[in-house]
């Protein structure tokens, strides 16, 4: 039965003109995923579709969805953008908000990130993350001039260890 889906479809991509390739996913910790993305050629060009969305096959291998020699492999998995953290106006507390961006899609999917770690000179605190991978996090804290965050998820299983999955991002803090 599932042979006969698999040649069925691809009699239909060969009638279209395209061709469907289904390539292994990034591995991540020992655990086989395959991520299925169809590779299509069409007028001369190569089109690379994930989940509805398009890509070329240089930011297809950016992604991971595919691999291809001369892209620099991406080791994170997100990246913190728009981030700002600012004192409030009796400037006893912190502010802290901002967005990830997901740079490589087959450890998100195998591996979500679940919050962000804030560390301050004060300690650490973790600010949970929205379904669009927003956070915000209001907490106490004395002068602070210096923010660093990291994107991941707390291990469920040992010493409960924070998994990193984004690099460093440190900044000043705003008045």
């Amino acid at each position: 039965m599932r042979l006969r889906q698999l040649v069925s479809g691809l009699l239909v991509t060969v009638t279209l003109g395209a061709v469907a390739v289904e390539s292994p996913g990034t591995v991540a910790q020992a655990k086989q995923q395959k991520v299925s993305s169809v590779e299509t050629v069409v007028n001369g060009k190569t089109i690379v579709t994930y989940k509805g969305q398009t890509y070329t096959p240089h930011q297809a291998a950016k992604l991971g969805l595919i691999t291809q020699d001369g892209v620099k492999e991406n080791r994170w998995t997100y990246k913190l953008t728009n981030v700002k953290a600012k004192r409030t106006k009796s400037g006893k507390s912190l502010k802290v908000s901002g967005k990830l961006v997901v740079t490589n899609i087959p450890l998100s999917v195998f591996t979500p990130a679940k919050q962000v770690r804030i560390i301050t000179k004060n300690g650490i605190k973790y600010a949970k993350l929205t379904k669009k991978l927003t956070f915000k996090k209001t907490f106490k804290t004395k002068k602070v001039k210096k923010v660093t965050l990291r994107a991941g998820y707390t291990s469920k299983s040992g010493l409960k260890a924070f998994m990193m999955l984004s690099a460093n991002k440190s900044f000043k803090v705003g008045k």
